[in-house]
């Protein structure tokens, strides 16, 4: 039924962390244009509700109060509205091409789990030694999260010193739906730069735009490594002439 092989890597449990980073929800949305229809490439504010068809029970949402009634720990985490541009592979495709045209306001939409999450995969069960486990002082058990050469699965089985890994995406074989609602586009190119440090999970203390250049005060420094490429990213998809960062 399953493909399976042993493999020595690097594995790890999967951390959460969160980086404090300035909340520009609110100033978005008062610079948000809501009449125009949205197209590739635009910035766009979006909340969502995520629902599994199968149970009708929530899978993600944007909003703080639909995570409340569905018993999402809320103390954790932080419900805004999701900033996204269209066509940049942040949203499932089928959804990214859903929004195209759409103005501000309330949609629905359902996938089935081929346009969704994709089909279950028997080859991406993955049979892996307890020993490398052990290394990294893991106690594999069923359910585990774990991180394997930067893969996220979840530990499916545990026999003997043999443990099966699922790098299949949780939502697999599920059909889908979501309720969405586009706040609207935001047009401003410095509100672009800040959706995107927050894209890169870049935490900063200002943005200011000069003659379409984009100075940076960065809170923690960045390695000097990754400047070239990161101007780089922030040009291309912002449309700024240059990212200065201090």
């Amino acid at each position: 039924m399953t493909e399976e092989h042993t493999e020595k890597k690097n594995i790890k449990k999967n951390a959460s962390e969160k980086d404090e980073k300035k909340d520009i929800s609110e100033t978005v949305q008062a610079q948000l244009d809501t009449t125009t229809a949205i197209k590739a490439g635009d910035f766009v504010s979006l909340d969502f509700v995520g629902i599994l068809k199968s149970t009708d029970t929530v899978f993600d949402t944007t909003k703080e109060d639909v995570a409340k009634a569905h018993g999402f720990n809320t103390e954790r985490a932080t419900y805004k509205p999701l900033i996204i541009k269209i066509g940049e592979g942040q949203l499932l495709k089928a959804l990214d091409d859903f929004l195209v045209g759409k103005k501000s306001g309330n949609y629905h939409l359902d996938l089935p789990a081929e346009l969704a999450f994709g089909k279950k995969d028997a080859k991406l069960l993955r049979l892996i030694s307890i020993g490398e486990f052990r290394k990294h002082e893991i106690a594999p058990q069923p359910g585990l999260e774990v991180e394997l050469d930067g893969r996220r699965g979840i530990v499916r089985t545990v026999n003997g010193g043999r443990v099966i890994v699922d790098f299949n995406h949780p939502l697999s074989s599920q059909d889908i739906s979501y309720d969405l609602t586009v706040n609207g586009v935001i047009a401003d190119t410095a509100m672009k730069v800040e959706a995107v440090l927050g894209m890169f999970q870049l935490p900063f203390k200002s943005v200011k735009l000069e003659n379409n250049v984009a100075t940076i005060a960065l809170a923690t420094p960045i390695p000097a490594e990754l400047t070239d490429t990161l101007k780089k990213e922030f040009i291309r998809l912002t449309g700024v002439a240059d990212i200065l960062f201090q």
